[in-house]
């Protein structure tokens, strides 16, 4: 018998993903909400040039892990759930929500070089606002992500009947991160806690899932079942011919 390679890297990579982005926030502070003043967007990337070079890294490494502990869960839930979209859904939404965020992160040098050219500030205000409205926006596929993902978790295979509620309350957060696109002018600002809370509440969700997934793991529960196997769809000539 092939002795399979430990999965316990790929289920702990959530754990590494919210672990450094934690860190990113001694390394630069929360960007300016939307439609806050020119002179303060300007002062911001202006000020906060080489610090949000690190934080593009940081947070740039932080969203690949997350992405690395999907392809673990969706190989996994492939195997608990045979037949169910959902494995697939969920990980097509949480590459959505990586490749978004990791792509905005971009948009900070931009923005730097934009700080220092007077002509420029205009522009920058525009488009820092549209930031942080799609940086809001993104909270769509992190619903979607945790939803199909919370729904797969099984007691029966590992899974500690608390992840799914902790789920519904990070999916209901996503909701909530929405209200902010509908009234953008209202007391409940995009760019604020109502912006960023539930984007770390997406990263907790899978920080957890990524801890019990490494429990189970160590635990030895996984050797048996290797996550690398596909569902077994083979139906038998002999019970082919039973049945006619």
């Amino acid at each position: 018998m092939i002795k399979q390679p430990s999965q316990t890297p790929h289920a702990a990579a959530g754990i590494v993903s919210l672990v450094v982005l934690l860190a990113t926030l001694a390394v630069l502070p929360p960007i300016p909400a939307f439609g806050s003043s020119e002179n303060e967007v300007v002062t911001f990337y202006a000020t906060h040039t080489t610090s949000g070079y690190v934080y593009q890294f940081m947070a740039g490494l932080a969203l690949l892990a997350a992405l690395w502990f999907l392809g673990y869960a969706y190989t996994r839930f492939r195997r608990e759930v045979p037949g169910s979209p959902l494995p697939v859904i969920m990980l097509a939404a949480g590459t959505a929500w990586a490749t978004f965020a990791i792509v905005s992160l971009g948009l900070f040098q931009i923005f730097s070089v934009w700080a220092a050219e007077p002509e420029a500030h205009g522009i920058l205000k525009a488009f820092s606002d549209a930031y942080v409205l799609a940086f809001a926006f993104n909270s769509f596929p992190a619903a979607v992500m945790i939803g199909a993902g919370s729904w797969c978790t099984r007691s029966a295979a590992g899974w500690p009947g608390w992840l799914k509620k902790l789920g519904m309350v990070a999916l209901a957060a996503q909701v909530l991160a929405s209200v902010p696109l509908i009234v953008p002018d209202g007391a409940l600002k995009p760019g604020g806690l109502i912006t960023y809370g539930p984007f770390f509440l997406a990263l907790l969700w899978i920080f957890m899932s990524s801890l019990a997934a490494t429990r189970w793991e160590r635990s030895g529960a996984g050797s048996n079942s290797p996550a690398g196997a596909e569902p077994n769809h083979e139906v038998r000539p002999t019970v082919l011919a039973q049945e006619r």
